[in-house]
C-alpha cells in the first residue's frame, strides 16, 4: 500500500469518528442552519466536502465529467454518509492511477476557464486538508448547536 493510501485510510478513520458523533449526538440538528456559518448546515458542509473530492480527483485529475450533489438535497444523515462511499471510490481510482507517481503534473480547467497545473501530491493535499478545514467548522457548528464534540483528529487521545 502506498503512503497516500495509508494517509487516506487515516482520514477515513477520522471521518468515521465524526459520523459516529453526528449519528449518536447531533442527529437531525445536522440540518439546522447555523447563523455564524452563513446559515449553512452541517449536512450541506459534508456534501460540499464530497463534491470537492469529485471535483479535484474525478473531474480535474482524472478528467471525468461528474456532476455534483446538491448541497441542500438530502434529508437524512444516512444519505449524506453514503455520498462518502462515492468519494472513497473516486479516491481509490485516483490513488490506483497516481499514488506511485505523486510528483506527476496534471493540468486541466477549473470553473470553466481557469487553467490549473498541480502535482498529484498537491491535489491530494488540497482535498484532504480541505476536508479537515471543514471538519473543524463542523465541530464548531456542533458546539454552536449545543453539542460538545469529541476528539476527531487522526490520532485520537
Amino acid at each position: 500500500m502506498s503512503l497516500l493510501e495509508n494517509q487516506y485510510d487515516l482520514i477515513k478513520g477520522s471521518r468515521a469518528a465524526v459520523f459516529r458523533f453526528l449519528e449518536k449526538e447531533v442527529k437531525n440538528d445536522v440540518f439546522i442552519p447555523v447563523a455564524a456559518f452563513n446559515n449553512n448546515t452541517i449536512a450541506a458542509t459534508l456534501v460540499h466536502i464530497v463534491n470537492t473530492y469529485l471535483s479535484w480527483a474525478g473531474n480535474f485529475a482524472m478528467k471525468m465529467d461528474r456532476t455534483f450533489y446538491n448541497e441542500q438535497g438530502f434529508s437524512s444523515l444516512t444519505e449524506v454518509k453514503k455520498l462518502f462511499e462515492d468519494a472513497d471510490r473516486i479516491i481509490e481510482q485516483f490513488l490506483d492511477k497516481f499514488a506511485e507517481e505523486y510528483e506527476q503534473l496534471v493540468a486541466n480547467y477549473k470553473s470553466g476557464n481557469r487553467y490549473v497545473e498541480a502535482t498529484i501530491l498537491a491535489v491530494f493535499t488540497h482535498m484532504t486538508t480541505h476536508e479537515f478545514h471543514h471538519k473543524g467548522q463542523i465541530m464548531s457548528m456542533c458546539r454552536l448547536l449545543g453539542h460538545t464534540p469529541p476528539d476527531t483528529d487522526i490520532i485520537r487521545f
